[in-house]
């Protein structure tokens, strides 16, 4: 290849420049007169960063009327709250209406662990007496995409709606499901909830469904907890 340069004396000369240095200097392989891109690497990011999904954190939902026992199960939360790891969501916060249902399924799309505080004031909250059942909480839960956040119930008060089925349109299927409470991972048994416990009792129960709580927050892999 020629190329025109000018000598010490000002004088026009012609200089020839071999192609093979040409490509050395620019990195380039083969005849491209255009700088090689190099090859980018195979992403190692687990299933739910592939697929554009970020999960972490404890969605705590709750009736504002429970807030005496959402305290006291908070005590056994302490490594959860210091990271800033626990997203409370009570019944005060949601709003009716689409913008409030689309606010409640981010919250849910970004959670690594929902957990319902199950009591009579929950279950005659906005969370399940939404007009339409498919925006009912227990719905959005069971009908999460892969890869779901896991999904628990502590039962704070005695409440015989927690056998209630919620019938809805599965999206992936389209066929009729219909979820309970009870479907989904109970930390205590419906039947003996928190409230009716003395202190000792209710210390040991909510130890033990911290220490659940706390292990499927850090745990690698999100899994489903309705059937």
């Amino acid at each position: 290849m020629a190329a025109e340069i000018l000598s010490d004396r000002g004088e026009l000369q012609l200089e020839v420049v071999c192609a093979e240095e040409l490509r050395q200097c620019w990195g380039m392989r083969g005849t491209s007169t255009t700088p090689s891109t190099p090859t980018p690497k195979a992403s190692s990011r687990p299933l739910e960063e592939a697929r554009g999904v970020t999960r972490s954190g404890v969605l705590i939902a709750y009736s504002h009327r429970d807030r005496d026992l959402l305290g006291e199960l908070q005590v056994h939360l302490k490594p959860l709250q210091k990271a800033w790891m626990l997203d409370l969501w009570d019944d005060l916060r949601v709003d009716a209406g689409p913008r409030g249902e689309a606010e409640l399924r981010r919250a849910i799309a970004a959670t690594r662990v929902a957990l319902l505080l199950v009591s009579p004031s929950f279950l005659g909250s906005e969370f399940i007496t939404t007009s339409e059942t498919q925006r009912a909480l227990p719905v959005l839960l069971a009908a999460q995409e892969h890869p779901r956040a896991a999904v628990m119930c502590l039962y704070l008060r005695p409440a015989l709606d927690v056998f209630a089925e919620y019938p809805f349109i599965d999206p992936q299927t389209a066929m009729p499901r219909s979820v309970r409470l009870t479907n989904f991972h109970g930390l205590n048994d419906p039947m003996q909830p928190l409230a009716v416990l003395d202190k000792p009792a209710r210390h040991q129960v909510l130890q033990r469904a911290a220490e659940e709580i706390i292990k499927a927050a850090h745990r690698n892999t999100v899994v489903a907890a309705a059937q």
